[in-house]
């Protein structure tokens, strides 16, 4: 679909979350069932003997993934020019779209910020030309305008939009040059399009600015009513784009995989930008007087893997604190800092806390938190010191760390991302940890002594379709039955496997139909035994003894982190990366392909599901009857846990707040820390009401642990130990 004047990189900031890099977000097929594969395999590294060979064999130029990306796409992203030229030479469709993003060459060069790429593509007939415009405004680059008007294909009203925005900018030479280029009105003809695809755009909108504006069909097209304006009745003219009559305005529906994110209507240049609506919020709630009353404590319990105790994230008579002050210490019991960057969690077990790192001999510390869709990789291939540390709880003092791994490593990482964070996993006895980056599980005796250590393969955690941008392994080891479980989904030949948690063999490993994953595996027992769920663009349960597959599930998302919560003989797993977000309740014990009929929400295997409402990033908690799902964006949800009723949503910090820690809870209250620092603490249950806020004053991207008193905190530069500030005053925990 094109788009009036709107750049990749802006599409990816009004879809506002985590994608990645142009041809990011589709699942390729295997080369033993794509006869194309190799050839965008070539074309994305730039190898172009490997290219000119697959071409030579009879493989077509434009042999399509599963979403449409070709060979030249991936050359275009990557940069690679003598590849970009031979396929060009082979006949390559230089306007080529695939259809998760709607990206073409164009696009893909100037998201990869190759100018000469552009230039060559431009001159070559590449029509998509308001992106390489917008661009050219951007970085008041003459030349790269020049190329984008010489070919004639700036659309009427994309060029008003375009010479406003220069007008804004103060660029009078660029808008007079898009002036005289400016082409007459010239209305496009209708297209059919069926009642079905005009039922699905169909809707109310949220209008950027405030306000909002309904979509109905109206006779063979779309009837756009707004307060305050006349009504436009639209034509289709495309795919998903619609014009009146007379060519004044369009209206333009976008998003991932087909579905409607975004809206922009272009009025004689001037842009009007849309969403959908977020839903009902309910306001949150400020408590009517703080409490303070000490949490009441019972015996110690063990935090001994990601998000606690079966991954549950539930700390109850720990004596947790809600309260803290980092800068005037009340609450603090510690505070220890930590080398590199890394955002695995932390774990606690025996007074010891045990917290892996990752440290870059370049020293280069990029990262940026917040709401962004950039996928870009920091490229830092230099010498790596992979590390576990392990604390005593009470002092914070450092009892001892090893060295797991030392050397370059051969994948980057994102933005928003490190090379170390899987948590550590522990049975009390042993310490189990996994660097991705380097391949390496090792697993340590408690007092620090080596026990063995495993290369399990390079986890190249790449975007799940062209692998140009590498984001980092995250999956965390899980202990079970004498047992360690690794989930290896990575850019091609995925696993899963389980190796002997006394000597570290290899016990069974199985392939996975799975590009990358980010989410760890969750236990589940039920009357026939445990189950060992995956999630991933297909969700599965296995044999945790033998790795035979029990069932299946899906539709999933492209892009899955979130890890499966565990309760009750449910297990609820939920994703939220187009083209559905859902979530699912599955009962232990099912067996088969558990997939629902369309318009079907429960079975004998699925207790409830819903096909929108799943979250991207953080895991979901379940707690006291009623599953939290947190989104990137601070909304939080809550449902019945029994049938999936909703019952609120409500919004967590100030809008543009990012979160990727997973919620926890303890004692009645949930724990939600943003990717500032703020740490939100909720009375549990099915209104939402603030109980307190604490700041860390550092980024907080690793989810919290709780423990025998204490909430231990991973910023970006240290491990900190909370605890009630009336027991630190009496000396104790």
């Amino acid at each position: 679909m094109r788009l009036p004047f709107v750049s990749f990189a802006l599409a990816c900031a009004l879809v506002g979350s985590g994608s990645g890099s142009a041809l990011a977000q589709a699942t390729a097929a295997t080369p033993s069932t794509d006869p194309g594969a190799a050839l965008r395999e070539a074309a994305r590294t730039g190898d172009l003997a490997a290219v000119r060979r697959s071409l030579d064999a009879g493989t077509p130029v434009d042999a399509p993934a599963r979403h449409g990306q070709t060979a030249l796409q991936f050359a275009a992203e990557g940069g690679h020019a003598e590849v970009v030229q031979l396929l060009l030479a082979r006949g390559a469709d230089v306007n080529s779209r695939e259809r998760f993003f709607g990206v073409t060459p164009l696009a893909a060069a100037l998201g990869g910020q190759h100018r000469a790429l552009a230039l060559l593509l431009l001159a070559r007939g590449a029509r998509d030309v308001a992106d390489a415009i917008e661009v050219a405004l951007e970085t008041k680059d003459e030349e790269l305008l020049a190329a984008a008007l010489a070919g004639g294909h700036l659309a009427h009203l994309d060029a008003l939009a375009a010479r406003a925005e220069a007008e804004r900018r103060g660029m009078a030479e660029f808008a007079a040059r898009l002036a005289a280029a400016t082409p007459p009105r010239t209305p496009r003809p209708a297209v059919a399009t069926g009642a079905e695809a005009l039922a699905k755009l169909a809707g109310t909108y949220d209008v950027r600015g405030g306000g909002q504006a309904t979509v109905a069909v109206a006779e063979s097209g779309l009837r756009l009513a707004r307060p305050g304006a006349a009504e436009l009745l639209l034509r289709p003219v495309g795919d998903r784009v619609f014009e009146t009559a007379d060519g004044s305005a369009e209206l333009a529906f976008g998003g991932r995989a087909g579905t409607v994110e975004y809206v922009l209507l272009n009025e004689a240049g001037v842009l009007t930008r849309m969403g959908p609506p977020a839903g009902p919020m309910q306001a949150l709630a400020t408590a009517a007087a703080a409490e303070t009353a000490p949490r009441q404590r019972g015996p110690a319990r063990p935090w001994p893997q990601f998000r606690g105790p079966g991954a549950s994230g539930v700390a109850d008579g720990q004596g947790v604190p809600r309260t803290w002050n980092i800068a005037s210490g009340a609450g603090v019991r510690w505070k220890a800092p930590l080398p590199g960057l890394a955002l695995s969690s932390p774990v606690i077990h025996g007074g010891r806390v045990f917290v892996t790192s990752a440290t870059s001999a370049k020293g280069d510390a990029t990262f940026r938190t917040g709401l962004y869709g950039d996928g870009t990789s920091v490229d830092d291939l230099s010498e790596h010191v992979f590390k576990l540390h392990a604390f005593d709880a009470a002092s914070g003092r450092l009892l001892w760390e090893r060295e797991v791994f030392r050397g370059a490593p051969t994948v980057r990482r994102h933005l928003k991302s490190s090379l170390a964070n899987a948590t550590p996993a522990t049975d009390g006895e042993r310490v189990v940890v996994l660097f991705g980056a380097v391949g390496a599980l090792a697993a340590f005796a408690v007092d620090g002594t080596p026990l063995w250590k495993q290369d399990v393969g390079v986890l190249d955690a790449n975007d799940p379709q062209s692998g140009s941008a590498e984001w980092g392994h995250a999956s965390s080891p899980v202990i079970h039955d004498g047992l360690v479980f690794v989930q290896g989904d990575r850019r091609a030949d995925s696993f899963l496997a389980a190796y002997a948690l006394k000597d570290g063999a290899l016990a069974w490993r199985v392939a996975r139909d799975e590009t990358s994953t980010w989410a760890t595996p969750g236990v589940l027992r039920g009357p026939q035994g445990a189950e060992l769920v995956t999630n991933g663009r297909t969700i599965r349960g296995y044999d945790p003894k033998t790795g035979a597959v029990l069932w299946t599930l899906g539709p999933n998302s492209e892009v899955v982190v979130a890890t499966p919560v565990i309760g009750d003989g449910v297990a609820y797993v939920t994703a939220g990366y187009p083209p559905i977000r859902p979530v699912y309740a599955i009962r232990a014990g099912s067996r088969g392909d558990l997939t629902l009929p369309d318009g079907v929400r429960s079975s004998a295997a699925i207790a409830w599901s819903h096909a929108r409402g799943g979250t991207y990033i953080p895991s979901p908690l379940l707690y006291d009857g009623h599953l939290y799902t947190l989104n990137n964006n601070g909304v939080l949800s809550c449902y019945r846990a029994d049938d999936g009723t909703p019952l609120y949503q409500t919004r967590i910090g100030e809008a543009g707040t990012s979160f990727s820690a997973s919620p926890i809870a303890a004692d009645g209250a949930l724990y939600l820390a943003s990717e500032t620092g703020d740490v939100f603490v909720l009375k549990a249950g099915p209104t939402p009401e603030l109980l307190h806020k604490n700041t860390m004053d550092e980024v907080v991207m690793a989810t919290p642990a709780a423990s025998d008193g204490l909430l231990i905190v991973r910023t970006l530069g240290h491990v900190v130990a909370l605890t009630e500030a009336a027991a630190l005053a009496q000396g104790g925990k």
